[in-house]
């Protein structure tokens, strides 16, 4: 198998992952080697920037707000007075803004002509490929309001951060329905999250050969389109809850793909899956559940495929030592204490058990992808 680390039965072998790093076996892929500081290297001003973590962030929403990222890449090298007339900020305010962003090494200043850092040019700028903006306003309408509660969902072990979006329901997920502003800002941000990874699944060929493939909890069909414009041939159905469904097939219908591309409304655990389909694809899903959840909707898909037929697992990646890289690290708490009480971004090692418990008996991982992604691909 090319562009992945391929396990059938007991027989391994190794190739070259997506990108060209090699992946040893049973190792996870490059990407996934960790940031975090458990080696004990950790410095005082990194220590420091934990402490104000809050105050980090927020400097960067303020700049993302005032369109700043964007100003300084259209005019590379403005002055602060042209970067002041452009948000309309008093200047002891843009003094104040821009000394928080050259601390954390988003702006640079040369001789008094201000410019995008290089991870800042790259991944702030809105509209870009590789731009992470669409993720901003998910932190700081349901991420930040809701991990004020971290310490409660710790001790009461349940999602105490959900009283910040009153309604229905037990999970966010379900609430959402009530809030349609913040779902728009919820679906943006998972669709800008799997624009991103999307880039590798298609890269990967994991789903060449395949027919027609249910995405169980499409969200607004980003990865259906996105699946379908890479596939010519290939049919798509979105299975999600009827409130998402809806958003999903207009933009189906502005992607002009009604013909390959339908939806399907339905709750993932009380609702049997499409018939007919020959690979199931669970984005971004299985994250959100603890383990028992997880191999329940495997062994579902498994009985909902033929013979030959595919599961796709698709997710930001832990290593598997756990201790890194630091961004998936930091995705706990958040599913405890606001999206479902339970799950966390797992290890490429745990992904593969639960696969090989469901039933299937081939198993394939494809690794650095986009975003500290990773692809598992099983066969029934």
């Amino acid at each position: 198998m090319t562009n992945g680390v391929t396990t059938t039965g007991t027989t391994t072998t190794t190739s070259t992952p997506v990108t060209t790093a090699t992946t040893a076996p049973g190792a996870a892929p490059a990407t996934s080697t960790g940031t975090g500081t458990g080696t004990g290297t950790m410095t005082e001003d990194q220590l420091g920037l934990i402490m104000q973590g809050h105050v980090a962030f927020q400097a960067l929403w303020a700049a993302h707000e005032l369109g700043v990222f964007p100003h300084l890449s259209a005019h590379p090298d403005a002055t602060a007075d042209e970067v002041a007339k452009e948000t309309g900020l008093p200047a002891s305010s843009l003094e104040v803004l821009l000394g928080a962003l050259r601390g954390l090494g988003l702006v640079e200043e040369h001789d008094g002509r201000l410019r995008n850092a290089p991870l800042a040019e790259e991944h702030l700028v809105p509209g870009r490929p590789g731009s992470y903006t669409p993720m901003l306003g998910w932190q700081r309408h349901i991420v930040y309001p809701g991990l004020s509660d971290f310490t409660a969902s710790l001790r009461e072990g349940t999602s105490v951060g959900l009283r910040n979006f009153p309604g229905p329901g037990d999970t966010l997920y379900h609430r959402l329905a009530v809030h349609p502003e913040l779902r728009g800002v919820f679906h943006e941000a998972m669709s800008g999250l799997s624009a991103l990874a999307n880039q590798g699944l298609s890269a990967s060929g994991a789903l060449g050969g395949s027919r027609h493939v249910v995405d169980v909890g499409g969200g607004d069909g980003t990865n259906a389109i996105a699946l379908a414009s890479a596939h010519p041939g290939l049919r798509v159905t979105v299975f999600d809850l009827p409130s998402v469904t809806e958003l999903a097939r207009q933009n189906i219908e502005r992607a002009g793909l009604t013909d390959r591309v339908g939806v399907h409304s339905g709750d993932m655990f009380t609702d049997t899956f499409p018939d007919g389909v020959d690979a199931v694809l669970f984005s971004h899903i299985l994250n959100i559940f603890d383990p028992p959840v997880s191999v329940t909707l495997l062994r579902k898909a498994y009985d909902t495929l033929p013979p030959g037929g595919k599961v796709a697992v698709l997710n930001m990646m832990q290593n598997d030592t756990k201790d890194g890289p630091a961004t998936t690290m930091l995705a706990a708490p958040y599913f405890l204490a606001v999206a479902s009480g339970q799950g966390r971004l797992y290890s490429w090692s745990e992904y593969e058990s639960w696969i090989r418990e469901a039933g299937f008996s081939g198993y394939e991982r494809f690794g650095d992808l986009p975003f500290f992604h990773g692809l598992h691909v099983g066969t029934r």
